[in-house]
């Protein structure tokens, strides 16, 4: 896993003008994505289907909070960035340390975010866990 353009990475988020607009985004940059997953049922069909460098999560998906999915991510080792609108309060103690950035967010760092842990992954830095 590289932070080259080609990259994996899952779109997991229910707001469709933020998905495009993320999806452009990572598009842009080099990156490709899978998804977007709207609801948990579809993010976990897109992990099952779907060799990924990394997953970027909304916790907060229409009427579900998808606390499932951080736990899910980890014990298999994917990594992910939770972008979401609530505060880092809402993430659950072990998953605290992760990459979390709050909506709105800024294009630039989202994509140093997505760097970063692509190398921390890489053996460069230890991957921030709790």
């Amino acid at each position: 896993m590289t932070d080259l353009p080609h990259s994996s990475i899952l779109l997991i988020e229910d707001e469709p003008v933020l998905a495009m607009d993320v999806e452009a985004c990572l598009t842009a940059a080099g990156y490709r994505v899978v998804g977007p997953a709207a609801n948990t049922a579809d993010a976990f069909r897109l992990i099952a289907d779907h060799q990924l460098d990394l997953v970027i999560l909304d916790l907060n998906l229409g009427t579900e909070m998808a606390y499932a999915l951080p736990d899910f991510l980890a014990d298999r080792e994917i990594p992910f960035i939770i972008l979401t609108g609530h505060s880092s309060t809402m993430v659950a103690e072990r998953h605290r340390k992760r990459p979390f950035l709050q909506k709105p967010y800024v294009a630039a760092n989202l994509l140093r975010s997505i760097r970063e842990t692509l190398n921390d992954i890489n053996g460069r830095r230890p991957l921030k866990q709790a």
